[in-house]
């Protein structure tokens, strides 16, 4: 298997600044830049650029995902984690950290993982992941604990060598009710559907969220005319101005995030996969049982109605073509089984003699008539 990287940053408050857009492009000569974003993929080789550093002059959010075991996700947090206590538990000092700058409350928001290669399935469209996931840092600034759940979660089921000894996070309430950055996450680390409902089972109902726009006039009110007007001033003389990136920065400093619900850890890790496992056989059963039901309306149809599906046959051998020809085949094998036990029955075999007897030469309609049982293989 060849070695393949992928990274990319993105920029959410604001656009990169003209300045700092050149200390960007310094950083990789081949990467495609914008003061929104830079993306690259390697064959060969490695980003060399200093990561953290470009996080901290401009961009918010960093990816980077190697199909021999790495996906890692950074986020800047330019004034912190909002609740730094309720953040706690789900950090482990490794693998879900928030280092602080060494000046200011801002810091870098890191979630690595520790993946063998080939421990989870390669994921072939990364590129169209990146913007999905990046509304995750809005969800994080703005308090919700469920990114950081799933991020525990992911990191404590990847190799992990203790999961009878691992108990997991405090389960925030809507896990069962996940946002679509959310959900991509889930599917950026693997976490299967039935985990994440075994971790809801203990998940309360998704809290009631104020409309940001109903946040931001409120706030907007209690601002100083003389501020506003010279933000405004800034946005309109200057394209690529900081000053969005400002003024949602004093926001959050100014607006205080309502706690979110969690439910005490109770479960070991193993716990939840066991219970996941049953979720996931129970989903399955749920599945085959709707599919045998369907199946059962689809031949009920058709044994209704079978000239219409003798009639189609004969359409699909006119065609002339090898899928025709096993459709047709298929067609007569499911009227066969609709047919059984009726008045009808030996209606499919009889015609599957007829199409022998007028065809004799065309293999391909002899041969997938042989697949589904008409006549010797």
């Amino acid at each position: 298997m060849s070695e393949y990287q992928y990274i990319a940053f993105r920029a959410v408050d604001a656009p990169v600044s003209h300045e700092n857009l050149a200390y960007m492009r310094k950083q990789s000569s081949r990467a495609k830049i914008t003061p929104w974003s830079l993306d690259n993929e390697y064959h060969f080789g490695d980003f060399h650029g200093n990561t953290a550093e470009m996080l901290r002059r401009g961009y918010d959010f960093y990816l980077h995902y190697a199909n021999f075991g790495i996906r890692s996700l950074l986020v800047r947090l330019p004034h912190g984690l909002p609740d730094p206590a309720a953040a706690q538990p789900y950090l482990d000092g490794e693998s879900v950290r928030f280092v602080k700058d060494k000046q200011g409350s801002g810091g870098i928001l890191s979630i690595i993982p520790y993946y063998e290669p080939g421990e989870l399935e390669e994921l072939w469209d990364i590129g169209v992941m990146v913007d999905p996931l990046a509304p995750l840092r809005a969800e994080i600034l703005a308090g919700d604990l469920r990114p950081l759940y799933l991020a525990r979660l992911a990191v404590d089921c990847a190799s992990n060598h203790a999961p009878e000894e691992t108990f997991e996070a405090p389960v925030p309430a809507g896990l069962n009710d996940l946002s679509t950055a959310q959900s991509a996450l889930a599917e950026f680390y693997g976490i299967r559907h039935a985990l994440i409902a075994a971790a809801g089972r203990q998940s309360g109902p998704l809290p009631q969220q104020e409309d940001p726009f109903t946040q931001y006039s409120r706030w907007l009110a209690g601002q100083p005319a003389a501020a506003k007007d010279q933000w405004l001033m800034e946005i309109l003389a200057n394209k690529d101005s900081p000053v969005r990136s400002e003024i949602l920065a004093k926001f959050r400093q100014e607006s205080q995030c309502p706690a979110w619900p969690t439910t005490p850890a109770s479960r070991t890790i193993a716990e939840l996969s066991r219970l996941a496992e049953d979720i996931a056989g129970e989903e399955e059963a749920k599945t085959a049982a709707e599919a045998t039901r369907q199946r059962k309306r689809e031949l009920k149809k058709m044994a209704a109605d079978p000239t219409f599906h003798v009639k189609k046959i004969k359409k699909l051998v006119d065609q002339r073509s090898t899928r025709a020809y096993q459709q047709a085949a298929r067609i007569l094998a499911d009227l066969r089984e609709a047919l059984a036990g009726t008045d009808q029955a030996g209606l499919a075999e009889r015609q599957a003699l007829a199409l022998r007897a007028k065809y004799p030469r065309l293999n391909r309609l002899l041969g997938a008539l042989r697949e589904e049982g008409f006549g010797r293989k």
